[in-house]
Order: structure tokens, then sequence, then C-alpha cells
């Protein structure tokens, strides 16, 4: 399927709460709370991969370690597999090769990779690797599947360019997702936002020129059918282009429709029907400051507009998000967090928790769900130097993936943060009944009475 109504545009606490002013759910007085279904999916961590704490040479909990993932079968088995900078990751037993790439390479606190996805770009039946960097090799490049194991993946030139921070994979030609929509951050003279269509043969991608608004002013942008055209458009955080009929060679016409006050924009802005009136609307997070909205589409008159509404507004660097379907009811979830450590702990908030939510949405209000949630201020300060590294602090990086990992039928949340990899693995709702407990018997313990029976010093 190309295009579907909601596209990607690119310790834990159990709670929910509503947001965006959410309409109360009429009950009986007689209902029972306990004959209602359970609302909260049971989520199993799991830790792949993560940094070796290590001060000494300059490795800690908090990484260096890769921020993006991909998720693609690597070897042809059926599985899904895992890439993390660097690293792939065999799947089931996640077996780690090292080093198959190049790029994603170590710079002080920060790994070289601040974007991540897979396409077969040769048309080889075997996915590749995407890959963006900012710092040594900057760019875009993509890394191609040598088709086994062990080997070199060689790496090929998309966009080698400065002041670039990451990519949206999607349709824009018209052709199925396999279009690059380039995320400039840095404004210079004569650039303009571009996007690469994907060729058949080589060189297999070719620039179209969008137009110079939305470069500069701040980073973000994202894919999706606005204006319900069957075509889709491009969405920046100062408006969009939308896409003629003929999109590799007419010009994209660019509508200031709004404006976001959160400044730049995570990875990728999404696009999608929020509040079920037919017309869909645009998600951002601020990528560097505080808040997460969304752009209500209106219109009247044959005029469009777009009403800004706050998701959230105490919670900081929303880097990237996604789309998934979490609860296997055919309506997608929106799944989000905290950047853990932007900018090596520069940003706002970065001692703030870290955590990463998923909401569930219904006439434009947005229930929050809590993936993972984990408290900082423990483990920095003066007081707290002889502190024992955590070892589930998760919060998110540059990429979120989705997948059924292990074939149950539920998807599965990837995540890839200056922590380490990790596999929420979706066990689906709780059964809410009890179980035969898995703890030690209360016989093993030897302090254990039969404290049911009257006892002589009780007497």
């Amino acid at each position: 399927m190309t295009r579907t109504k909601y596209i990607w545009i690119c310790c834990a606490i159990c709670f929910s709460v509503a947001c965006s002013s959410p309409s109360p759910k009429a009950a009986s007085a007689k209902a029972d709370p306990m004959d209602e279904a359970p609302r909260e999916l049971i989520f199993e961590p799991v830790r792949i991969d993560g940094p070796i704490h290590n001060p000494a040479k300059h490795t800690y909990w908090f990484g260096p370690f890769a921020e993006c993932s991909s998720v693609l079968d690597i070897n042809g088995d059926g599985k899904i597999d895992i890439a993390a900078g660097r690293n792939f990751y065999i799947a089931p037993s996640w077996k780690k090769y090292a080093d198959y790439r190049d790029g994603a390479e170590t710079n002080g606190p920060d790994v070289d990779d601040n974007y991540e996805g897979t396409l077969d770009v040769n048309g080889d039946g075997r996915p590749d690797v995407i890959s963006s960097g900012w710092m040594r090799r900057q760019g875009i490049w993509w890394y191609e599947n040598p088709g086994k194991l062990g080997g070199k993946w060689e790496s090929h030139a998309i966009v080698p360019a400065d002041g670039l921070e990451g990519m949206v994979i999607g349709n824009l030609a018209g052709r199925g997702d396999k279009d690059l929509l380039v995320n400039y951050f840095a404004k210079k003279p004569g650039r303009s936002l571009i996007w690469m269509e994907h060729l058949e043969q080589a060189p297999w991608f070719k620039e179209h020129k969008l137009g110079p608004e939305g470069v500069g002013v701040s980073h973000g942008n994202g894919i999706g059918d606005l204006n319900g055209d069957d075509r889709n458009d491009v969405v920046t955080t100062t408006g969009w282009f939308e896409a003629p009929a003929h999109p590799t060679n007419e010009p994209w016409i660019w509508h200031p429709d709004y404006e976001f006050a959160g400044g730049g924009a995570g990875l990728p802005i999404l696009i999608g029907d929020v509040n079920g009136d037919g017309l869909n609307d645009i998600i951002m997070g601020s990528a560097h400051r505080y808040g997460l909205v969304w752009f209500e589409q209106k219109m009247a008159d044959g005029k469009r507009t777009f009403t800004e509404h706050w998701i959230e507004r105490d919670y900081p660097t929303i880097h990237t998000m996604m789309f998934a379907d979490l609860d296997g009811d055919g309506k997608p979830e929106l799944i989000t967090g905290k950047q853990l450590f932007a900018h090596n702990g520069g940003d706002v908030g970065a001692m703030d928790p870290v955590f990463i939510f998923y909401y569930r949405f219904n006439h434009g209000h947005f229930e929050r769900h809590v993936l993972t949630y984990s408290y900082l201020t423990p483990y920095f300060g003066s007081k707290n130097e002889n502190s024992p590294p955590p070892s589930y602090v998760v919060g998110t990086g540059m990429r979120l993936n989705a997948a059924d990992v292990d074939g149950n039928g539920k998807q599965d949340v990837i995540v890839a943060c200056k922590t380490g990899l990790y596999i929420f693995y979706n066990k689906g709702y709780p059964s809410m009944q009890a179980k035969p407990s898995v703890l030690p018997a209360r016989t093993t313990y030897p302090s254990n009475v039969e404290w049911e029976k009257p006892h002589p010093a009780n007497r």
C-alpha cells in the first residue's frame, strides 16, 4: 500500500491521563469497574545492546551509543532484524555484527547517525540501509546489503551536504514509499528544500527542488496527503508544499498557512485525521523546547485554516514520533518521547524525567499511556557520584520503529537511544485473572511461620 490514511512523515509507571480537554465517559451508577476491559497494554522491555559504563575510557551508561535504528530482514530468513549505527543484530538471538558499514562514527559523546531507514535501493531484493550524518560524514548515504553476513556494506552518497539532519522516506513521485524528503536545519544562500526521487536504475536518485521556504527557519518536515487529492504533500514548521498533478516536473505550491510556536520540530512531522472529520491534521513535537501539538485543519467557504492545539506543554525534546497500531483495533496510536540528553545534556529539561508515551486519540482528544518513565536526578550531582549506573533508563533517540518482532501479531516498539538498543515486546492486554505466583514459596523463607494458626506465644 503506497498511501494510507496515517502516514510516516519519518523504572515504568502504569497510568493514563486524558489530554486536550477530554470528554468524560458516561457510566452507569451500578456499573462494576472490574467489568470494564483493561486499558493498559503490557510491554516487556528487553535490552539488546548498550554502552559499557567505563568512565576511565569516556564511555558511560548514557553513551555514546547510536540513537537511530532500522528494522529489516538482513539475511532473508523471514525474520525481522535490527540495524543501529554501525552494528546490526540478527533475530532471534540478536547476534551482533559490528562495524558492518562506514558512517555512524563516534564523535565525542555522540554517534554521527541522526536518522536511519531502510529501502531496497538497487532493486536486488535485499533491503539496504539509508542513514544521515551531520558531523563526521555529513549528508545522506545508502549502504548496500551484500546478501551475506559478515561482509562490509558498500557506501554510496545520495546527498553529501552539511547542515542536514535526517530525511523522511515516503511516496512523493507516486510510485511507492521510495523517495526521500531531505531535512535541512541550516539556511544557506541558494539552498532550497529538496526531495530525492527514487529511480529504477543507477544513479538511483534524482534531486527535485521545492523552494526556499521551510529551510533554515528550523528543522522538521514530513510527508502526507494534506488536502485530500490523493497526492502526498510536504509539511514543514512554517507551512506546506502542495503537490502538483505531476510532482516530478511541475512546481509545488507553497502555503504559509500556519507556524509552529515550538521552534524546531522533531522528525518526522506526522499527518493524520486526528478528530475524525475527514480532513487530515498535522502533529508536531518540539525537538529542543517543550511541547507536543496538533494543527486542526478546517475548511470553510473554500478557505483552508489550521488551529493549533497543545497535547502536552510540560514535556521537552520530542525529537521523533511515529504512528503504529499497538492495540490491534485498526486505528493507529501516536508514539513519542523525550530524547535522552539532547545536545549532550545542554537542552532545556535535560534532567527532567525521561519517558516514552503512546497516545490513543479520538475526536481530537489524546489519552496518554506510559511505555517507560524514569527519573534522572538520582544518578547525577555531588551527592550521587557513587550511585551505580541504572539498567533501564530509556528515552528516545532520533528514530523510533514498530514491527512485530516476535511474530505474535502485535506491534512491538524498537528504541535506540544513548543508553542502548531496546525492544518493548507487546504482550497485549492483561487477562484480569489471577495466575500462579512466580515468586518463591512462603515456606522457603527461614522466618516463615504458619501465621493463620494460633501460636503459644499469643495465648
